[in-house]
């Protein structure tokens, strides 16, 4: 299955979600679940932006764009988190309102199981698209997923104040949840605008990565019989990430006695090394003569 259908998946699950949880707004005038309600909005959108935007990121090089179209991800995912934080001035005004005219809930045990059964199936969602984000190497699946899963913690804390307003009749709890939801879902925007915003700026691999790659250039010298006491050393110059895409830039000194046939074999045998286990790494490396 690709991108986009999990995609489409996620944006059909939300709207009706999104829907269940303005009724039980409609029906309990609560604020704590409008606030939940507004977050499942932005996941709509997140799933939308995502739809299109992977579209885009998984278009092939072309010749305008020899390195892919990967960095859409980090576009799509900086437009969410300005989405998310336009939900959440959204949130917090409401939630400002009701402090100032606090009133009863309505309906608050119908309300409380539709609330419920929006949150357990935002957290199957959730677990699956984590899974997929994890096989599949995407950000933008990843952020999608983590937005679903803070709708999941959200709305947990919507079905405890329900509960404490219903039974205790503490009515400032309503608006005091939504403030918190509001807060939180600032944070949420303003770490995801941050982190695509870092991206675009071609942010390094990950450090984890390029040690196992230097493992990996380490297991192909040892199986050529080729050490540092040779005049041979190599040098990972630079990296960058493009969506779910991967370039590293690496450097070879060889030794004088190896011919430009067996040192293009070399090479040959380091890409391949590198691109089993990451696959969506493209390697450009570069062959020097050793001092």
């Amino acid at each position: 299955m690709s991108i986009q259908r999990y995609t489409l998946l996620s944006l059909l699950l939300s709207t009706l979600l999104c829907g269940i949880k303005f009724f039980a707004y409609f029906i309990t005038k609560s604020i704590a679940i409008y606030s939940d309600a507004m977050e499942s909005i932005v996941n709509i959108f997140s799933a939308l932006f995502a739809f299109f935007g992977s579209k885009i990121a998984e278009k092939p090089p072309d010749k305008e764009h020899p390195y892919g179209h990967g960095k859409a991800e980090y576009i799509v995912s900086s437009i969410e988190g300005l989405f998310i934080l336009f939900a959440a001035v959204s949130i917090l005004y409401q939630a400002i309102e009701k402090i100032l005219n606090q009133k009863a809930l309505e309906n608050a045990t119908e309300g409380l199981i539709l609330i419920t059964v929006s949150a357990v199936a935002n957290l199957s969602l959730a677990y699956f698209l984590y899974k997929k984000a994890k096989s599949l190497n995407s950000s933008l699946i990843f952020s999608h997923a983590t937005h679903i899963f803070t709708d999941v913690l959200t709305t947990v804390g919507t079905m405890i104040a329900i509960i404490l307003i219903d039974k205790f009749r503490l009515l400032f709890l309503d608006p005091i949840i939504g403030i918190v939801i509001g807060i939180n879902v600032v944070y949420l925007g303003y770490k995801i605008t941050k982190t695509s915003l870092s991206s675009l700026l071609d942010r390094q691999i990950e450090r984890e990565k390029r040690e196992k790659i230097e493992e990996l250039i380490e297991n192909v010298l040892t199986q050529k019989k080729l050490d540092h006491s040779d005049n041979f050393s190599y040098c990972i110059k630079r990296t960058r990430r493009a969506g779910r895409k991967g370039f590293i830039e690496l450097y070879i000194n060889v030794p004088s006695y190896l011919s430009v046939k067996d040192a293009h074999a070399l090479c040959d045998e380091i890409e391949k090394e590198i691109k089993t286990i990451f696959p969506e790494i493209e390697v450009i490396i570069h062959v020097e003569p050793s001092p």
